[in-house]
């Protein structure tokens, strides 16, 4: 099993690089294909699907032709970057309403084995970031990589699998696989209160099972629950560790829940420095 269709976003920020440099790595090593999307925004009244069948008459030439060419600029900036290596790949400029490029996205991963996707939150990002990846994690049933804005072009030699017995994280570690055979070193992660502990030790001996049917070694760390997130505590064991990839299940709860009362995935994404894999 290998990445042979890969996507990712071009947007024409500085940290987005990062990003797309990871999509063509794995590109070249899986042999594989990418495609590049190169969205540039309009404002479309709501009910009009993309790709539309024509611009309205409604939307101001001067914006229409400033998309556009915005559009032809990024779309020759991703062409740049992949001729830069010599992999199969594909760019699509995309015109299009702000909040449709999230469904674009998640229908275009649909058809591919990952997406790779800058860091949601930054300086740089937007609302538009956070529902790209909501929507591809949630709808398209294609694992994402997350890739911080400071990257340097990471190897994954060291991988924590932040395991908590969920569809979404054995979706997350099925998906992995081709990361986490390559990997040195492979630690599954348990955050659990006293009580549990030696439930869950019980409990991860399936994972690491089937992690050493696939000729992957791990080592499994029960932590225990000390602190107000989960999310801290998995990013401390990885920055021990030295990781340079956390596994996990994104979105358990509903992005709207994240948002009002706070979950592992947004509190993750918000501030780790290490590349995410997620899977729903």
């Amino acid at each position: 099993m290998s990445y042979k269709s890969i996507l990712t976003i071009w947007d024409g920020k500085d940290s987005s690089i990062p990003s797309i440099r990871k999509a063509i790595q794995l590109t070249i090593e899986a042999k594989g294909h990418l495609h590049i999307i190169c969205p540039a925004y309009i404002t479309i009244i709501q009910g009009q699907s993309y790709p539309y069948l024509d611009f309205p008459v409604e939307l101001k030439e001067e914006e229409r032709e400033r998309a556009q060419e915005k559009a032809t600029e990024l779309l020759e900036q991703a062409e740049k970057f992949a001729r830069e290596e010599e992999i199969f790949y594909s760019v699509e400029m995309a015109v299009i309403n702000r909040d449709q490029l999230s469904s674009l996205m998640a229908h275009t991963a649909k058809f591919c084995d990952l997406t790779v996707l800058p860091r949601p939150f930054g300086p740089e990002r937007t609302e538009t970031d956070e529902k790209i990846t909501e929507g591809t994690l949630l709808a398209s049933e294609c694992p994402v990589l997350i890739i911080p804005d400071d990257d340097n072009g990471h190897r994954e030699e060291k991988i924590v699998i932040a395991w908590d017995g969920s569809e979404h994280v054995l979706r997350a570690v099925r998906g992995a696989l081709p990361l986490l055979r390559k990997a040195k070193q492979v630690d599954v992660v348990i955050v659990a209160n006293s009580r549990r502990a030696e439930l869950e030790a019980e409990a991860s001996s399936n994972i690491a099972i089937f992690l050493a049917r696939h000729r992957i070694k791990v080592e499994v760390n029960i932590l225990p629950n000390t602190a107000a997130k989960v999310a801290d505590i998995i990013r401390s064991h990885a920055n021990d560790l030295g990781a340079n990839l956390i596994v996990m299940g994104g979105y358990g709860r509903s992005p709207m829940r994240e948002f009002l009362f706070g979950g592992p995935t947004r509190n993750m994404l918000q501030d780790c420095r290490v590349p995410i894999f997620m899977a729903h």
